[in-house]
C-alpha cells in the first residue's frame, strides 16, 4: 500500500509547473495528496494571470489504484490527465458555476 507522499511523487512530474491549453496558462506551484480512508483529495496551489489559487479536486474511485503498490505508468498518466482536465474545467467555469467556485479559494 502506497502512502499519500508516494502518490504525490508519482503525480508531481505530470502536474507541477506550467500547464497550458488554448485559452489559459496555469502554473502549479504546490501539490499535496490528502488521503481520507478510501478516497483522497488533490490540493493544488497555482498562479494564473497574476492570481494565486488553492484548488481541491477529489480523486474518483479508479484513482485510488495509485495507492496499490507500484501502479503501471499508463495508469499514473491517465489519472494525472484526468486531474489536468478537471483543473482546466474549474478554471473556465469558476465564475459561472457555483459547484466549480466551491472547489477553490483565492490566496492573497
Amino acid at each position: 500500500m502506497a502512502t499519500a507522499e508516494q502518490v504525490r511523487e508519482l503525480l508531481v512530474p505530470h502536474l507541477m509547473g506550467q500547464l497550458d491549453d488554448s485559452q489559459a496558462e496555469l502554473h502549479v506551484t504546490a501539490l499535496d495528496v490528502v488521503e481520507r480512508g478510501r478516497s483522497f483529495t488533490l490540493v493544488l496551489e497555482l498562479t494564473a494571470y497574476r492570481q494565486r489559487w488553492r484548488v481541491r479536486l477529489d480523486g474518483d474511485r479508479s484513482a485510488m489504484a495509485l495507492f496499490n503498490g507500484t501502479p503501471p505508468h499508463h495508469l499514473v498518466r491517465a489519472v494525472a490527465s484526468d486531474f489536468r482536465i478537471r483543473l482546466f474545467e474549474w478554471w473556465h467555469t469558476k465564475n459561472a458555476e457555483k459547484q466549480s467556485a466551491r472547489l477553490a479559494e483565492r490566496i492573497v
